[in-house]
């Protein structure tokens, strides 16, 4: 037998304890040093750099966009009202375009087919481009008669369209006012889509309506041709693109529209 077999395990034990306190005494005698150093010079302290926090920005990095049950913060912008559109190529669909026929200008954007990047047909569904509050629904749209249409257009011919022509001319609409006090004016709808009524919540993405041509002439004479979607966002009494040319509307679009 070697001498290493005869060694007790109570050695071990004696052994392993000794160089524990051989390093713990290492260690505190280190940093009792390192105190009084501190407390001789002040200065030395001071200089030590500070812990470095976080970006802000790895906070918000891990926040997705909310879907029907909110709770997480949405990214900034608009959706387009229909999915897979883009902003009008035709400066006669742009806000601020002119509407001779009124003496006026109109005050949104009109998806029609043919410049919008993707096809338009009647009863495609409309969505809410953010989350907001439903402040208006024309569940009971009844449309004008073919005489109150002319009526209509010889009253605006002559001097312009006033607020409550103009609420006409929209035909079928839903209104959504938003967080930040915009509100989105949907229009020209053929129907609104059931439970859309107002002081309901709607989330980003959601079907509010139905593309039609409600206040047209095509819409009046009970047809479904030449359907379109007129989408208008105001801020207090200032409608986005007032005031602006084709290139400069279509320019601030690009940053307010984010998809989908």
């Amino acid at each position: 037998m070697s001498r290493l077999s005869r060694i007790r395990p109570g050695w071990y034990l004696l052994l392993a304890l000794a160089l524990y306190a051989l390093v713990t005494t290492v260690l505190l005698s280190s940093s009792r040093a390192e105190i009084g150093r501190l407390r001789a010079h002040p200065a030395a302290a001071a200089a030590a750099p500070a812990p470095v926090a976080a970006p802000a920005s790895t906070a918000s990095t891990a926040r997705s966009s909310s879907g029907p049950s909110g709770g997480a913060t949405a990214p900034a912008g608009l959706w387009f009202p229909l999915p897979g559109a883009g902003v009008p190529k035709d400066a006669n669909d742009l806000p601020g375009a002119q509407r001779p026929y009124r003496h006026g200008v109109s005050q949104g954007f009109d998806f029609v087919d043919g410049d919008a990047g993707i096809p338009i047909a009647y009863g495609q569904p409309v969505i809410a481009a953010a989350g907001g509050e439903i402040v208006r629904a024309d569940t009971n749209y009844v449309e004008m008669t073919q005489e109150e249409w002319k009526q209509l257009l010889a009253q605006v011919g002559s001097g312009g369209a006033d607020a409550s022509q103009l609420d006409k001319l929209r035909g079928r609409q839903v209104w959504e006012r938003l967080p930040d006090g915009r509100v989105l004016r949907y229009g020209f709808l053929s129907g609104v889509r059931d439970g859309i009524t107002t002081g309901i919540r709607v989330y980003r993405g959601e079907v509010i309506g139905y593309v039609g041509n409600s206040g047209t002439g095509d819409g009046v004479a009970g047809t479904s041709l030449h359907p379109r979607l007129h989408f208008e966002i105001w801020q207090g009494d200032q409608f986005f693109g007032e005031g602006l040319k084709p290139d400069e509307v279509r320019m601030q679009a690009a940053s307010l529209f984010v998809g989908p």
